[in-house]
């Protein structure tokens, strides 16, 4: 039995998630960060919630081995390797991007002020993510699409770097739209 193919909705949710993501990352490596960053960074969150929940609804039936099995067939299909392991990877950065999301939204002065490292961390996390998950796993022009949202992502966050010798810490400018 092949695997399912996506629905049109887990597909619409995560590309609208990646489209808000990349705007949102825009607006808040503005100085000063522009007001209506965070709200549409926080709508690229509950986005990509909604994709899970689409994938996990549409495609998987609520099953975590259905699931396992999809990501190791595909897996094996593109690296031939029969790993359900990127599951694994996918909770994880579920978590992640929630956790950003609620930190920024509740505690702006706390997602401020947060550690030098923690930013390059976490974007290098999204872009792992992004690059599996919009590149080498989309077949057909999507992976254009991917293509496109990972040259934004990096352009964005090189001029930030650049702009303000850093590896792009939003540091005064993470609350922005408080």
């Amino acid at each position: 039995m092949p695997p399912p193919s996506p629905s049109p909705l887990v597909v619409l949710t995560i590309w609208t998630a990646l489209l808000l993501y990349v705007a949102g990352e825009y607006g808040r490596t503005r100085r000063p960060a522009a007001a209506w960053a965070r709200p549409v960074w926080l709508l690229g969150a509950a986005a990509y919630l909604a994709h899970v929940a689409a994938a996990f609804g549409t495609c998987h039936e609520w099953s975590h081995a259905a699931a396992y099995a999809y990501t190791a067939a595909r897996t094996e299909a593109l690296l031939g390797l029969a790993w359900g392991g990127g599951l694994w990877v996918n909770y994880t950065f579920t978590v992640l991007w929630t956790a950003e999301a609620l930190w920024w939204r509740m505690r702006p002065g706390g997602y401020a002020r947060r550690s030098r490292a923690w930013t390059p961390a976490v974007r290098g996390a999204f872009l792992f993510m992004i690059v599996n998950g919009a590149v080498v796993f989309v077949d057909g022009p999507g992976r254009w699409l991917g293509v496109a949202v990972v040259g934004a992502l990096i352009a964005i966050w090189r001029a930030d770097g650049r702009a303000h010798g850093t590896s792009g810490h939003p540091s005064a400018a993470a609350d922005g739209g408080a």
